[in-house]
């Protein structure tokens, strides 16, 4: 009995570890936006939306044809609420994927092939033939490269004078001390204040000028991991790897732009900003991220 009695801790210890190492966790901070045709996950980068196919009342066999309509009844449906759900998206304070689509042929017909290309991340065959599938779109990659402003620019390379290698970024030396340990990154905790995500988040500061924007950011990074990530608490920025292990914490005190996607700090941080000799590494590398409410205080649109 005592020999299970260990052998039950052990496997709970292991499944525990297990947890740790894949970074789930018990609390979801992710900050996700939720639309009648579906989800911006602002979080994790992607875009997910679904649709059902139903059999017809008048086939009681099942067929090959009559499982490829159902099939593209499901797909024709999951493109239309993808689509639905990329407009909502914010590029910044002036335009949303919407916006774009109704003044720019070419945008619109380069996001509607995006979105009819994206893949199908989950599917579910009930048992009265009723096909369900889930389409995911990243928010990253192509779609980002296509999207993103053109006065977002490759940049080049910084010369970090810390000595602190891009790889080595946020790794502090434990005999070095506080002060002397450069940042490896930003949170910029935007609760509280009803500040909305965009894939081009601004940060200015009380002056009106821009501490963190399209000008800090290379080009290359923006489109493969996001300009900023996003979280709804602080412990979950904190453990955003693109922050690394020492990131500044700053708290926003208004947000700006009538969609408040533009964030105003504090001068005295903006200055500590300026004055950390790694930040123009960690800002041209997208090291951001923003705390902001939960869903239920974005926008529902649609």
């Amino acid at each position: 009995m005592k020999v299970k009695i260990i052998f039950l801790v052990v496997v709970g210890i292991v499944f525990l570890g297990e947890l740790l190492l894949t970074g789930e966790s018990l609390a979801d901070d992710s900050l996700i936006q939720k639309l009648p045709s579906g989800d911006i996950d602002w979080s994790e980068g992607v875009v997910r939306a679904g649709g059902t196919g139903m059999p017809s009342p008048h086939t009681e066999t099942p067929s090959p044809e009559a499982a490829a309509k159902n099939l593209n009844a499901a797909l024709n449906m999951a493109y239309a609420n993808l689509l639905a759900t990329v407009n909502a998206i914010r590029i910044d304070a002036d335009a949303s994927v919407a916006d774009r689509m109704y003044s720019d042929a070419a945008f619109r017909e380069g996001v509607t092939t995006l979105a009819r290309n994206a893949p199908i991340s989950h599917r579910e065959d009930l048992p009265d033939g009723t096909l369900e599938i889930e389409l995911t779109m990243k928010l990253t990659g192509g779609f980002g490269q296509f999207v993103l402003p053109g006065e977002i620019r490759q940049v080049e390379t910084v010369t970090t004078v810390t000595g602190v290698t891009p790889e080595k970024e946020g790794i502090a030396n434990p005999a070095a001390p506080e002060k002397d340990t450069p940042y490896s990154g930003l949170i910029i905790n935007a609760a509280g204040i009803r500040a909305k995500p965009a894939l081009v988040p601004i940060i200015v500061d009380e002056s009106g000028e821009i501490v963190y924007g399209p000008a800090f950011v290379s080009r290359e990074f923006v489109v493969s991991r996001g300009m900023s990530g996003f979280a709804t608490t602080l412990e979950g920025a904190r453990t955003d790897r693109r922050v690394g292990k020492h990131p500044m914490v700053v708290k926003a005190i208004r947000s700006r732009s009538s969609e408040t996607t533009d964030i105003v700090i504090a001068n005295a941080d903006a200055a500590r900003l300026r004055s950390s000799v790694a930040h123009l590494d960690f800002l041209k590398a997208c090291r951001v991220c923003i705390v902001m409410d939960p869903e239920t205080n974005l926008p529902q649109e649609n």
